[in-house]
């Protein structure tokens, strides 16, 4: 991936037993890596780094993998596992990202307030992931149609170009992809200020075209033996993402 142009991001998916390994093998995933693994980017769970059990010890886990990231010239990216653990992981970004201001942070722009929390990171200048969530939410706190999550999905990467906040914008979707272009165009953001995310394998000839055309394009890279585990919460969150990710894997545009 490296040798074509691509941006990698790897996220170890763990089974149920050994979820709190999670750290570890990621640390031997960079030492083993060496050189490799300068600009690659760590994608964490909470639950990974024990958050729902002690606050301060999953920070202190964090505080460790980020410092062993720095050293290889690598990042992290905090990911977000539902809405009842929502406000414990910003605290835990914000506690950390004090440290190590490359740390970043995932908000599913299908939550309600995740505008809201896109200008309060921008005013931090962090690195924030948007994407369409995959953890069941509560209708009230979520928009429910697929056109309200793509035009919550366009203001919240209009909100981060415009506040100043480095976008991650994960998504497949041709048309936000070019919205996500023009707006970089409009608001004055470079090439550099801003990515695209695919998964590894989804619409492998787009992610090159990006990358070709000079833009910054990531390859997300799952890995681990809860394989299964991650892809049936994936599709009993949202049902009809398995016939997206069918289309999208069939179209090697």
């Amino acid at each position: 991936l490296h040798n074509q142009g691509l941006l990698v991001s790897l996220v170890y998916l763990s089974s149920a037993d050994d979820e709190a390994d999670t750290p570890a093998v990621l640390s031997t995933l960079l030492a083993e890596a060496g050189d490799a693994a300068r600009g690659v980017e760590l994608s964490v769970k909470p639950s990974s780094l024990g958050l729902r059990e002690d606050r301060a010890s999953a920070q202190s886990r964090l505080l460790d993998l980020c410092s062993e990231a720095d050293a290889r010239g690598a990042v992290v990216t905090l990911e977000m596992q539902g809405t009842e653990h929502y406000d414990d992981t910003l605290a835990l970004w914000r506690a950390v990202h004090a440290r190590f201001e490359t740390l970043g942070i995932t908000l599913p722009a299908d939550i309600r307030r995740s505008e809201r929390d896109v200008t309060r990171i921008a005013a931090e200048q962090g690195r924030v992931r948007l994407c369409v969530g995959s953890y069941p939410v509560p209708p009230a706190e979520s928009f429910r149609s697929e056109r309200e999550k793509s035009l919550a999905f366009v203001r919240c990467i209009r909100r981060a170009m415009e506040d100043g906040a480095y976008p991650m914008v994960a998504t497949h979707d041709p048309t936000i992809i070019a919205i996500t272009q023009d707006l970089a165009r409009r608001n004055g953001v470079g090439p550099t200020n801003y990515e695209h995310q695919m998964f590894y394998g989804v619409r492998p000839l787009e992610q090159r075209r990006l990358t070709d055309i000079g833009l910054r394009s990531r390859t997300y890279v799952p890995f681990g033996p809860g394989w299964f585990e991650y892809l049936t919460t994936r599709i009993s969150a949202r049902p009809r993402v398995i016939f997206s990710y069918l289309r999208a894997i069939a179209d090697k545009r």
